[in-house]
Order: C-alpha cells, then sequence, then structure tokens
C-alpha cells in the first residue's frame, strides 16, 4: 500500500464516521463535483442546508484529523513534518 492509499483509506475511515446526512452531502458535493443547488434538489432541501451541512461536515472531519494527528504523535509543532 502506499502513502496514497494509506491517506484514501483513512479518509475513507474517517468518512464513514460521519452521519449519514454529513456523509451524503460530502458524497454528492465533493465526489460527485455536484452544485449546491442539484444537491438541494436531490435531497429535497435548500441549498443554505446543504452548505451548512458541508460546512459542519467537515468541521467534524477537522476535529477528527486534529485529534488523529495529536494521539498518533504527528504534530507538526515537533518538527516530524
Amino acid at each position: 500500500m502506499t502513502i496514497d492509499d494509506e491517506e484514501a483509506a483513512g479518509a475513507a475511515i474517517l468518512m464513514d464516521t460521519l452521519p449519514d446526512h454529513h456523509k451524503t452531502v460530502l458524497r454528492l458535493r465533493l465526489a460527485h463535483r455536484l452544485p449546491a443547488v442539484e444537491v438541494a434538489r436531490i435531497l429535497g432541501t435548500n441549498v443554505e442546508a446543504v452548505l451548512l451541512l458541508q460546512h459542519a461536515a467537515l468541521n467534524l472531519l477537522r476535529r477528527q484529523l486534529a485529534a488523529r494527528v495529536v494521539v498518533d504523535g504527528d504534530n507538526p509543532a515537533n518538527g516530524r513534518y
């Protein structure tokens, strides 16, 4: 497994920890590259709700990554990068 494969696997694992509505929005917006208006139409909601869910999902992922970095000891402040 290459580093890119490991990173992709790690990203998939983190995505799987998200609530379903967050996962759905991120997959539609990022993986399928759909505009927010199309995602809103698919989900039967409005663009603002899609953008809020996307923002919340990305923040959850950021927090999980930050916690994982600290746990794994890969803190950029310790000069390992």
